[in-house]
């Protein structure tokens, strides 16, 4: 499986899960991985510096870690994003209380 499939799966699993289990507004994000693909949807949201769908409703109820942001700053997703991409992630998850 390629990096940019395996990163693929585990956006929609976690926009998923999301919107099923937490009951955060994604389907919008969900509509977009499908389509568009993953790697492409989250370079074009770092790019314009914009928050994904869910974002708010995520920090609020403390589970970040299912954003598109927080799983663009994983090391093995590393090779597919820009440092700026990546350091912008990191940014705004760390504004809004976020360690990883």
């Amino acid at each position: 499986m390629t990096l940019e499939k395996a990163f693929q799966q585990e956006a929609m699993a976690q926009a998923q899960t999301a919107m099923l289990v937490w009951g955060c507004p994604t389907k919008r994000l969900y509509q977009s991985l499908e389509t568009r693909g993953g790697v492409e949807t989250a370079r074009e949201l770092a790019g314009k510096r914009r928050l994904s769908d869910g974002f708010d409703a995520l920090r609020r109820c403390g589970h970040l870690e299912l954003s598109l942001e927080a799983l663009m700053t994983k090391g093995k997703y590393g090779a597919l994003f820009t440092d700026e991409q990546v350091n912008w992630c990191l940014e705004v998850l760390l504004e809004a209380g976020y360690y990883g």
